[in-house]
């Protein structure tokens, strides 16, 4: 194994690298599939327990790893945390692939994975990065803090969901005591809506931290958990899926008919029905022309989705489309 810490960022966060040593008998190492790994600790420090051994695991698993250690609140303001820790991660995903070649590893199977506010972090890149991994792996994370958490001026993840979303891993428990499984569930389900591929298991039994839930990495040693250690070969399998291009989420069928189960930018772009949607819902077209990726949404998705239009309205559109059937 070669190792190596590279700086990042304008504070003190760094990236260590642990990279597989190539040689002629082991010819698969010689192009890896990579992830970058960012660990929890409440955006006031990044916990060992989801570092390194996080990485040695994935090592062994044939990938090259990478931690970030990125800015948090001991070393930085609160208002500023996120925005620096943001970018961090958004320069690592870069380095990766500016330096794939000598790295070892394919620059199109690269995948983010966060613990707790790591996976804050983590689903943020994958929402509002302006560069984006193939894919996220997501661990017992907070995704629905908007303001202040934690003393750190935070972004609500599950409103910057969108259809560039990369596909997700989630995990967490259901005893979790610090971050409800909530979490996890709402973002599965904004990815669901969106038919992004997705999987997604709360465990039973287990508290907040466990990281990979082997005794390793445990303290206390009740964090052992082999149920929750399930979550790495998992993930694994899910990777391989996403990494293989397989089709994971079948698109439905397109409609035919005017009406609640259309497209929102096909209902625009058609001459007959767009007078309509201007007529009786036209916050919706204008939230359209700001926010494109809504116009893959059927209309009754949008309106289970965000509960913003009023009923009313709603369903006097659904009937002024019907009748142009």
């Amino acid at each position: 194994m070669n190792q190596f810490t590279h700086p990042v960022g304008r504070r003190s966060a760094t990236l260590t690298g642990y990279v597989q040593q190539t040689s002629s008998a082991l010819p698969n190492l010689n192009v890896c599939p990579a992830v970058l790994i960012c660990p929890g600790g409440g955006y006031a420090y990044c916990t060992d327990r989801e570092a390194e051994p996080v990485a040695l695991a994935f090592l062994n698993a044939g990938y090259n790893a990478f931690v970030l250690r990125y800015t948090v609140s001991t070393s930085c303001p609160g208002a500023e945390v996120f925005d620096n820790a943001l970018a961090e991660a958004e320069e690592s995903l870069i380095y990766l692939h500016d330096h794939a070649e000598e790295l070892h590893i394919d620059p199109d199977k690269i995948a983010v994975l966060g613990f707790s506010a790591g996976a804050h972090l983590t689903g943020a890149l994958g929402t509002m990065g302006r560069i984006r991994p193939a894919a996220l792996l997501l661990g017992y994370g907070v995704y629905a803090a908007d303001g202040v958490a934690m003393g750190v001026q935070m972004p609500n993840v599950l409103n910057h969901i969108d259809a560039q979303t990369p596909p997700s891993f989630l995990f967490a428990t259901q005893g979790d005591r610090l971050v409800p499984a909530s979490n996890s569930l709402d973002f599965a389900s904004r990815l669901a809506a969106l038919h992004t591929p997705y999987e997604i298991h709360i465990f039973s039994y287990g508290d907040h931290g466990a990281s990979l839930g082997t005794l390793n990495v445990t303290a206390p040693r009740s964090y052992e958990n082999p149920d929750l250690a399930h979550w790495f070969p998992m993930a694994l399998r899910f990777l391989e899926h996403i990494f293989r291009h397989d089709e994971l989420v079948p698109q439905p069928a397109e409609a035919t008919e005017y009406g609640p189960d259309m497209r929102i930018g096909k209902l625009l772009d058609d001459p007959a029905s767009a007078p309509l949607l201007a007529e009786h819902l036209p916050e919706l077209v204008e939230l359209a022309q700001n926010y494109p990726d809504c116009r893959a949404l059927t209309l009754k998705k949008f309106q289970l989705f965000t509960q913003t239009l009023p009923q009313e309205r709603f369903d006097a559109c659904v009937k002024a489309l019907t009748a142009l059937n």
